[in-house]
């Protein structure tokens, strides 16, 4: 199965990457092969992900993947259907996701 990303995620990834980068470069490349090697891993076994458990019907389905360490701090929101994996966002662990979850979906 392939994975495609919303552009939400992208921007998601842009803003870690300049966060990360600001104090260490070579962590931020880190970081971004992480999350790309993770989306490979979920495109692969998609149901390896907790599911996220949206009382919306729009977000049901959508479940969540831990980062690796170091960046074990992310978090990965993505929804398998019929042809690939939708990642939808990927989010620092300490937002508040699941009490707001329209701010972030």
């Amino acid at each position: 199965m392939k994975w495609q990303a919303a552009s939400q995620t992208d921007e998601d990834l842009i803003a870690t990457r300049d966060f990360i980068a600001a104090d260490n470069e070579s962590a931020a490349r880190d970081f971004l092969d992480a999350a790309f090697e993770a989306f490979d891993r979920l495109a692969q076994f998609p149901e390896i992900g907790q599911m996220a458990h949206f009382k919306h019907r729009a977000l049901r389905g959508v479940r969540f993947f831990v980062l690796p360490p170091p960046f074990n701090r992310w978090l990965i929101f993505y929804k398998p259907t019929s042809q690939c994996i939708e990642i939808k966002r990927v989010l620092y662990g300490n937002v508040n996701w699941r009490q707001e979850p329209e701010r972030f979906f």
